[in-house]
């Protein structure tokens, strides 16, 4: 216990002392409060490139609804390759520069070493992102005069468990491989793997692949309690735990 403490405190200095610290939280923050501005304007912006010859074209007016789902397609469509990113370097750039070999001379274990990665690049991503909810609630608050949090909270949770899976599937590639794009490229291809799948309904309503369009039904106010929600979230945490179990047994047989 004492030294699985001592490696969850390396790995938030890690955090701390290297340039995740910084650039998640601003991404997060800047698409945050981004977001509801572009989203009262998207109409402006688009009739201002239609030109005037397209004037009978009219579009429902924004509401506070279209930026919570502006907010999580922002978190599908960009954050998550930083989430991605991030884990893809974690183990494998440890193992060519040393410090795992070094580290695993104390007594922390193999599984251990893999497990503290998840649980704080995991904690890490949810505060940035709980973060990013808040202040996206707050300017769509200021933009449109009203605005719930619920929906924004209830569709970054889910997004969360997304992350959780694309966190663990780059964790299992990073001690699979040396190359961190080559980690990161597995990563991505597990997005995009899930969100083509979300395409066919069956697949969307019991399997992870049902974690975006959740994401986005729930911000939109449109998503009921019913199996298409906890199907995609239960499936979905236990393939984050099988990954991370899978990625525990591939770095204890790694050669460092």
């Amino acid at each position: 216990m004492n030294a699985t403490a001592a490696l969850l405190r390396l790995r938030t200095r890690e955090i701390f002392r290297t340039w995740r610290i910084g650039v998640l939280p601003a991404v997060v923050v800047f698409l945050a409060a981004s977001g509801p501005v572009l989203t009262q304007f998207t109409n402006d912006l688009l009739a201002a490139a239609l030109g005037s010859g397209q004037a009978a074209i009219t579009l429902p007016d924004p509401t506070a609804l279209d930026a919570n789902v502006q907010w999580t397609k922002n978190l599908t469509q960009f954050v998550v390759f930083v989430v991605v990113i991030m884990a893809a370097g974690a183990v494998n750039s440890e193992i060519r520069s040393g410090i795992a070999a070094l580290t695993l001379v104390k007594p922390p274990s193999r599984t251990a070493y893999v497990l503290t990665h998840a649980v704080v690049l995991l904690a890490f991503t949810s505060v940035a992102v709980l973060l990013g909810a808040a202040v996206s609630w707050l300017v769509t608050w200021a933009v449109f005069g009203s605005a719930l949090l619920g929906p924004v909270l209830a569709a970054t949770a889910v997004w969360l468990v997304l992350a959780a899976v694309l966190i663990t599937a780059s964790l299992l590639a990073s001690a699979a491989i040396d190359a961190v794009a080559g980690a990161a490229g597995i990563g991505i291809g597990a997005f995009f793997l899930l969100a083509l799948l979300g395409v066919a309904p069956q697949a969307a309503e019991y399997t992870p692949a049902g974690l975006i369009p959740v994401t986005n039904a729930l911000a939109a106010g449109t998503q009921t309690a019913d199996h298409t929600l906890w199907w995609p979230i239960a499936t979905g945490l236990l393939l984050a735990s099988a990954l991370l179990a899978a990625a525990a047994i591939v770095f204890r047989h790694r050669e460092l």
